[in-house]
Order: C-alpha cells, then sequence, then structure tokens
C-alpha cells in the first residue's frame, strides 16, 4: 500500500503498487451491511478531479467506464444517480482538509503518469526475487553448497541497485 486518503463517513481512496481501489462501506453508500469497492488500474485512469464547495467536497476518479458524473451542477448533486457518497468513482471529504490531501494526489497523479508511460506493471516477480528463488532451488537441489548460496546470495543483494526498499505506507485521514 502507498498511502490511503480517508474522507467522509469512513469512505477510502488506496493507493497500491499497481492500482486504486475505492472503498465505501455501509448505508450512506448505498450497502447498509456491506462495503461498495472499485478498483481502477493506473493505466486506466483518464483523470483525478478534486471538486470542493463552502464546506464539503469530493475526489472524482475518470476512467472509460466513469467518465464523470450525468449532470454538471455548482452544487453537491443529491439525486442517487448522482450522489457521490454512492457513487462508486467519488469520495466525500470535507473542504477543511483538502490542504492535507495535495501530497498524496500529487503522489497519485506521478504513479499515474509512470503507469500510463510505461504500461502495467509486471505481475512477474522483479528480477532479484526471481534471482534469489533460483538460487535458493538450486541449494535445496544440492546443486550449490551454503558457501556457495551464501556467497551469490551476497552479490546479488549488494548488485542490487536500490529498487528493492517498500516506502512506508502513509494514512491522511479525515477527522470530524
Amino acid at each position: 500500500m502507498l498511502f490511503c486518503l480517508r474522507g467522509s463517513l469512513g469512505h477510502s481512496l488506496v493507493a497500491l503498487d499497481e492500482r486504486l481501489l475505492i472503498v465505501k462501506p455501509g448505508f450512506h453508500a448505498g450497502t447498509t451491511f456491506g462495503t461498495l469497492t472499485t478498483t481502477f488500474y493506473y493505466q486506466d485512469v483518464t483523470g483525478i478531479q478534486l471538486h470542493t464547495f463552502m464546506f464539503t467536497g469530493w475526489f472524482e476518479v475518470s476512467s472509460p467506464s466513469f467518465q464523470g458524473r450525468e449532470r454538471k451542477r455548482n452544487r453537491q448533486p443529491r439525486s442517487s444517480d448522482r450522489d457521490v457518497y454512492k457513487l462508486p468513482n467519488c469520495i466525500p471529504i470535507a473542504k477543511r482538509r483538502v490542504g492535507e490531501y495535495h501530497g498524496a494526489l500529487g503522489q497519485l497523479r506521478e504513479r499515474i503518469e509512470f503507469c500510463k508511460r510505461y504500461g502495467r506493471l509486471s505481475t512477474e516477480a522483479p528480477p532479484l526475487i526471481a534471482n534469489l528463488e533460483r538460487i535458493a532451488n538450486l541449494r535445496r537441489n544440492g546443486a550449490l553448497s551454503e558457501h556457495e548460496y551464501a556467497r551469490l546470495k551476497q552479490v546479488l543483494l549488494e548488485s542490487a541497485d536500490g529498487g528493492m526498499t517498500i516506502p512506508e505506507p502513509r494514512l491522511y485521514t479525515e477527522s470530524g
């Protein structure tokens, strides 16, 4: 998990390595005893909008499946087909918290641009992990001694360019 933006009523936008999740629990999302979850692969996202009014606002994720709300007006929509609490691609927020979200939104836009430029992230193991698994199998099968395995593992880890560091997930919350 890269980060999580928490909006009103526990609605969340969760950024993972290869996709974005919108999680909306409860009655206000139209799921009284459940949760509405929507997945967007970064490569498919066409836009991230931030809409604000006097006290409230929302994030809206656009993709080929979600081209934006049906009718655009200068007030927050309340009919069931345009309610940001129920729409699967919107996260309602309080306007006073918008400043806290800018860093995460910038990171999200960079991630989307990267995935559009370089394609979807591979589902294959990264080369370092694949090589470590290969030499572990060779050691298990007896093709490498413990000493040879330890030396090869050390060489592989030293030659890694730091791409294996996993950033600490950040949580951006809205407290009311």
